[in-house]
């Protein structure tokens, strides 16, 4: 195995970071489990769809399993990835099972806890009300 044939760099990817108290309309467009380390010789953050063997011999550092949420961010106009932990994902599930109940818009923000930054997302429901339609002559609806 080979570091870049089984590996994807985030660097190359783009990552919406919202500032402190900003939060990011964001679309859900797909989300993938990966293994993710830290290459101190590459200065990046690999993914692998497979846990890597042999970390040491590559190098690498902090080895997790993560998910990866590809995401377009409607403020940049543009797609990006978010990497969460498993606690996150969680709570995106939570937002996201709300959000194909209910409809409205997914939210993403960042928010500082000590020295660790958590991802975090809402759910901002539409102030649109969305009704069924019925057939029947339009007449009997004046």
């Amino acid at each position: 195995m080979r570091l870049d044939e089984e590996a994807f760099s985030q660097d190359r990817y783009y990552h919406p970071r919202p500032g402190p108290g900003e939060k990011v309309p964001v679309q859900i467009l797909n989300f993938t489990r990966v293994f993710a380390a830290w290459s101190p010789e590459l200065k990046a953050t690999l993914f692998f769809e497979k846990a890597p063997d042999e970390s040491e011999a590559y190098g690498l550092k902090r080895v997790r399993e993560a998910v990866i949420l590809y995401v377009y961010d409607w403020l940049a106009g543009r797609e990006g990835i978010i990497e969460l932990t498993n606690a996150e994902f969680a709570q995106f599930m939570e937002v996201y099972e709300a959000f194909l109940r209910k409809l409205g818009e997914i939210q993403y923000s960042r928010e500082k806890k000590g020295r660790k930054t958590d991802n975090v997302f809402e759910l901002k429901e539409s102030p649109f009300i969305i009704r069924e339609v019925k057939k029947g002559p339009f007449s009997d609806k004046l």
